[in-house]
Parts: structure tokens; sequence; C-alpha cells
């Protein structure tokens, strides 16, 4: 698939809603995101420890940007955010625009 811009067969040039018409009939079509509020590492030993009311530490401030993954692909970065009883992620940051998914 060409991006906006890019030549293809030498001399010809893509506008916008030629990429777009390239796009359309794959725009219905899911992608699974996944948030990335944290890391850890913990040993085994630790792991077995664990009951309810452990905490584990996480390697990541409060505050500090949440990562949002596709294909295993950081594409979107975002801060935690309450909507009414559930938590949400307001976006901040586009990773790479021209990255493909």
């Amino acid at each position: 698939m060409a991006r906006r811009g890019e030549r293809i067969d030498g001399e010809r040039v893509l506008s916008f809603e030629q990429v777009v018409a390239e796009v359309m009939p794959f725009i219905d079509t899911p992608l699974g995101l996944e948030i990335q509020l944290g890391q850890a590492r913990l040993t085994i030993r630790e792991l077995l420890e664990l009951e309810t009311g452990s905490l584990v530490e996480l390697k990541k401030s409060a505050g500090e940007p949440m990562d949002v993954l596709c294909k295993d692909r950081v594409i979107l970065r975002g801060e935690v955010t309450v909507l009414e009883d559930s938590l949400g992620l307001r976006i901040t940051e586009i990773v790479d625009s021209d990255r493909r998914v």
C-alpha cells in the first residue's frame, strides 16, 4: 500500500484522496489494541508469594504516559483518565504517524 506523496510506477504521485480510497475496503477491520500500564519483573518465588491484597510495583511513575500497542508496536501514548465509573485513556501523542500498522 502506498503512502501519500509516494511515487509509483516512476511518475505517478498519489493524492490524499487516492490513499484514502485504497484504505477504505479495510476501514472497518477490527484491530486489537493493548494499553500498557506498566511492567514488573518477579522471581518465581515472588510470584508464588502473591496473594489477595498484594501490591506489585510497576516500572512506571504516576502520571507517566501509558503506551498503546498494536501488533506489539507502540503507536500512541496517553494519560489515564476516569470516565464516570470507568477508566479511559486520553491520547497525548501519536508516536509515528508514518509507521504502518
